[in-house]
């Protein structure tokens, strides 16, 4: 299958963070020049009856980083109505005062486009994510990129960042807030409807996408781009440092619909995609 990506005219505003000494800059035009062309390695539409374990490792985990207060169980995931669900709930369990689900994908791939097309939860304390991490490398070797973040009491915002290590080994990371407008100036609350969160990563840089826009790049001269394959991640987090935990106007239960996952490598010759097996990989050391 092979795709031209289209670009949106939707406007949209944005503001940059940059953390330490690393530049991360505002949001980019696209470049004038024909868009490359895709061909697709890896796709979920989703359409079963249940997650298909062939392509997803449906994590079992109570502890987990930042502080988060839920326990991933593979329960919290189903397929709706053609879509993933992954349920955050009040539900207590073996010391946990919530419940979730955290996906990884059994597939890895070095470079290329990975798009997901979503619909965001929102409450104070959840956080869902859509991001890529490498299944063997202790973490941050090898790199993390997260494609989209949100913070539930935040619904006009979604983050994107890139965590690496530096030359001592510490880990470092830029990110990236971004703000949309509609045709009539007015904020998009992105837990309102679906949208494509998408990011492109070549051996000099990583940009990504909102909808079809482009609303951050990073390239080698500021951050080592990583070239480590990484796994597909999904989770619905709920508490932490990235919107605090869930107070009294928080609502549950949560939904994080994944309408499809869509990954390509380009035809015009980036490395070949590096797939793992599940005999061969293991659980990230992440900070998330």
């Amino acid at each position: 299958m092979t795709i031209y990506p289209r670009r949106s005219s939707r406007r949209l505003t944005t503001c940059a963070a940059a953390i330490g000494s690393v530049f991360a800059g505002c949001a980019h035009t696209p470049h004038a020049s024909e868009p490359p062309i895709w061909e697709l390695t890896f796709s979920d539409e989703f359409d079963g009856p249940e997650v298909d374990l062939d392509k997803w490792e449906v994590l079992t985990r109570k502890n987990n980083h930042n502080n988060e207060k839920q326990y991933y169980l593979p329960q919290q995931a189903s397929i709706v109505d053609g879509m993933l669900r992954i349920t955050a709930t009040n539900d207590p369990h073996d010391g946990k005062a919530y419940r979730s689900a955290r996906l990884e994908s059994w597939f890895t791939q070095a470079y290329g486009r990975f798009e997901a097309r979503a619909k965001l939860p929102t409450t104070k304390g959840i956080w869902p994510a859509f991001w890529l991490l490498p299944r063997t490398a202790k973490w941050p070797q090898g790199g993390e990129i997260d494609i989209m973040e949100s913070a539930g009491s935040k619904p006009e915002q979604v983050t994107s960042a890139f965590h690496f290590a530096n030359d001592a080994g510490e880990h470092e990371h830029v990110s990236h807030k971004y703000l949309a407008e509609d045709a009539d100036g007015n904020p998009v609350l992105f837990p309102d409807g679906f949208h494509i969160y998408a990011a492109e990563w070549t051996p000099d840089e990583m940009m990504f996408f909102v909808d079809g826009v482009e609303v951050y790049r990073v390239n080698k001269d500021r951050v080592p781009v990583s070239s480590t394959p990484m796994c597909i991640i999904l989770n619905n987090a709920v508490g932490g440092w990235f919107d605090g935990d869930p107070d009294e106007t928080t609502i549950f239960p949560q939904h994080f619909d994944i309408d499809y996952v869509r990954v390509y490598q380009s035809a015009g010759g980036t490395p070949e995609p590096a797939k793992g097996s599940k005999s061969a990989q293991t659980h990230p050391d992440s900070n998330k």
